[in-house]
């Protein structure tokens, strides 16, 4: 992008968050220098063949809230947001962990709402282009921002954001794999003060399931008890992909719009999930620095580890996974056994 294109988007940008008020308009003066005259860290040493035929389940962290994951022959990418400035205004602290072409192949792009650092329109633009007979799944509402991507098959699904619903949308079946919106306490929009004003429609969590695998993924929400111990009787959940950021005071609950760490870790035992990986962090600077809640959740689950003791096999250390943008993590490969009993 040239100079004084990047400036009249900025300036675009900066115009929304003056109409949406006072504390997104500080997140975009603080980011609008970098986005004019910084460039990402680059990713050293990238992943070239991030799907693989051996594998049961993996995950590569592509940075923000974007992953790549794959359940046996399926290939899904979650929120999307390959390029280097986030909104335009926001520019990565590192780039995207992974190349869109060393992608081999993709069944499913899941987008969890409209907001720019979950669904990029230019990158699922290419994506459309590279992998033609592609699902997008999207929440009902966030159709309103997105155009038509003729190579892909759009699927919207009802989302279940109420205690009435059950705390569940809806499920569909792609070839095997079940995708099932659930719960999210968050908001639709796209621009900001489209979402805080007037609380359109369209955010969602998703829960998938393919032959004895389970991975939910809870998109932006903030924490709810109720709704997550509902879900964790619900679901025999693997894997969650967990966001943990922005928060202001990270080592608390309250939070009004995002999990923090505190929160994130409340989550994983409500939801009884296996494992997780952190997510939602390190990318743009919310007036603080990105990393903050991952420094909040390592010291979370030290002090968790010190009141339980180390021996604990439950412990919180062990269930987190905690990966650098472009790592990827495999769980299982395809020839993995149950280990004999002791006799």
């Amino acid at each position: 992008m040239n100079f004084l294109k990047k400036k009249i988007l900025v300036l675009y940008l900066m115009l929304l968050t003056i109409l949406s008020g006072c504390g997104l308009l500080s997140i975009g003066i603080e980011n609008m220098n970098d986005a004019i005259f910084s460039n990402p860290k680059v990713v050293k040493n990238k992943i070239t063949n991030p799907v693989r035929d051996d594998v049961k389940l993996s995950a590569l962290w592509v940075g923000h809230s974007t992953v790549l994951l794959q359940m046996e022959d399926k290939v899904l990418l979650l929120d999307p947001v390959f390029e280097d400035a986030i909104g335009v205004v926001m520019m990565r602290k590192t780039e995207a962990g992974l190349d869109m072409k060393n992608i081999s192949r993709l069944d499913h792009i899941l987008v969890s709402h409209a907001h720019m650092d979950h669904m990029s329109l230019k990158s699922i633009g290419d994506l459309n282009e590279l992998f033609p007979g592609a699902t997008l799944i999207f929440p009902q509402g966030a159709e309103e921002f997105l155009p038509d991507y003729p190579n892909l098959d759009m699927i919207r699904m009802k989302t279940g954001n109420s205690y009435s619903a059950g705390f569940v949308g809806e499920s569909k079946i792609f070839d095997g794999l079940k995708v099932t919106t659930v719960y999210a306490l968050h908001f639709g929009g796209r621009y900001g003060f489209d979402s805080y004003l007037w609380n359109l429609p369209g955010c969602t969590g998703f829960i998938i399931e393919y032959n004895d695998l389970t991975v939910f993924y809870p998109g932006d929400t903030a924490y709810d008890s109720v709704a997550y111990k509902s879900l964790g009787n619900m679901f025999d959940i693997d894997l969650v992909l967990m966001p943990i950021g922005p928060c202001r005071d990270c080592e608390l609950l309250t939070n009004f719009t995002h999990v923090t760490p505190f929160g994130a870790l409340l989550l994983l035992d409500d939801l009884k999930a296996d494992y997780m990986i952190p997510v939602h962090y390190g990318s743009i600077s919310y007036r603080r620095d990105p990393d903050i809640p991952l420094y909040a959740l390592k010291q979370l689950i030290n002090d968790a580890s010190l009141q339980s003791g180390s021996t604990n096999k439950q412990s919180y250390s062990e269930r987190t996974i905690i990966l650098d943008e472009g790592e990827q993590f495999i769980f299982k490969f395809m020839d993995d056994k149950p280990k004999p009993e002791n006799k």
